[in-house]
């Protein structure tokens, strides 16, 4: 469970445009767990079928639309603190850590276009499976915003692709399979407090 909530968080990337994007994201979102442990019923229940993304510079918030209505709050920092709806308590993971080590990388010719958006593609093999990142350089922001971001390879996907969110995001890990793609794009000007998490008290993630 854990995983699927980080691959969500974290291997969703921001998205480029001439200027750096500011705004609101929609994503479709698919998860199943290939542990056999949850039945892909399940997993939609508690993740739900969307995500919607703000963004602002180096601070992000998403929020799920399933049971848990997972919230999470990144203030610009090296902490991510995550809100389950079913908990009165933060959760905080460290993103300046890797999870994965990244083992080889190539750039594959496609022919997609999703929301107008014409995309590349960026193939990531890491020492727990692979990852598709759908591209496009008309929506970014500035990869020097998330260099040190290291938690769900954000530091790897900005470096590659000066800064590039990404459109399409495929996780095809030992465990799991996700896939979350760009619905909707609404450029939008945020109020810094809209990022701060809420006063509560804080606990590691769960391992």
């Amino acid at each position: 469970m854990k995983k699927l909530f980080i691959f969500l968080f974290f291997t969703v990337n921001i998205l480029f445009a001439q200027d750096d994007f500011e705004g609101v994201l929609k994503f479709k979102l698919d998860f199943k767990d290939k542990t056999g442990k949850m039945p892909d019923d399940e997993i939609k229940y508690i993740m739900g079928t969307e995500q919607t993304y703000y963004l602002k510079g180096k601070k992000y918030r998403s929020s799920l639309n399933g049971a848990f209505k997972l919230t999470a709050y990144h203030e610009g920092k090296d902490t991510l603190f995550t809100k389950m709806a079913i908990s009165n308590k933060l959760m905080y993971s460290l993103t300046n850590k890797e999870q994965e080590k990244i083992l080889s990388h190539k750039f594959e010719k496609i022919d997609l276009k999703i929301l107008n958006y014409e995309c590349k593609l960026l193939v990531v093999k890491t020492n727990k499976g692979i990852h598709k990142y759908y591209y496009s350089p008309k929506l970014r922001t500035n990869p020097e915003y998330y260099k040190n971001h290291k938690y769900g390879l954000w530091h790897f996907f900005a470096e590659k692709t000066n800064g590039a969110i990404s459109i399409k995001a495929i996780g095809d890990l030992e465990d799991s399979y996700s896939c979350i793609e760009l619905i909707s794009v609404e450029k939008k000007s945020l109020n810094d407090d809209f990022f701060v998490k809420p006063p509560l008290e804080i606990i590691p993630t769960p391992k």
